[in-house]
């Protein structure tokens, strides 16, 4: 089934304004917290949301990519500043230069995915390394980036090792699942 729905998702238009999404991120009144983040190069169909990049690094940000080890598995790691980058494994940019992150050391991780529903469930290429990826930093604010059209209407199907997300940001709207709350109140300090 998910085979199926990844066609379906990958066969619609391209992503439509991704520069309306990362200015929806950059003017989040949580964002200037943030300062430990993870983002993530676009492959197709994923908006290219770069200039979130930018804002990251003119804020002084931490930023974390994710890496292939020798090993296969990702990690995120903090991209050093200037390093230059190096195709991946899967002909995705990575930084050539980079240190770990500690386990508690993110805050916001961007996530992309081919499709995403209302409730944070993430459709992904089928590899598994979100899932492995953003299981490691459960306390992070995990949002979801896509364009409008690959937002599904109905649920999508979630296996128990699928890690959703607590929001979905997309070209024309913010959605947050319950589970955005507290992660968002621990960025802006108003815990109790």
């Amino acid at each position: 089934m998910k085979t199926a729905l990844r066609n379906a998702y990958r066969n619609l238009p391209a992503p439509s304004d991704a520069a309306a999404i990362a200015r929806k991120i950059v003017s989040a009144d949580w964002w200037a917290a943030a300062f430990c983040v993870a983002l993530f190069r676009p492959v197709a169909p994923e908006p290219d949301i770069r200039a979130v990049h930018d804002d990251a690094v003119r804020l002084g940000f931490r930023v974390a990519f994710p890496v292939a080890a020798p090993s296969g598995r990702y990690a995120f790691r903090f991209a050093e500043p200037g390093a230059p980058w190096r195709e991946g494994p899967f002909g995705i940019p990575e930084p050539a230069r980079s240190a770990p992150v500690p386990r508690d050391g993110m805050r916001v991780i961007l996530v992309p995915g081919v499709a995403f529903d209302a409730c944070g469930t993430r459709l992904g290429h089928g590899k598994g390394i979100y899932d492995r990826l953003l299981a490691a930093f459960p306390s992070a604010l995990k949002i979801g980036i896509c364009a409008e059209n690959r937002l599904a209407p109905v649920p999508l199907p979630r296996e128990p090792r699928d890690q959703p997300v607590d929001a979905v940001f997309t070209d024309k709207r913010c959605l947050f699942c319950p589970s955005a709350a507290p992660k968002l109140a621990r960025l802006l300090g108003a815990e109790s």
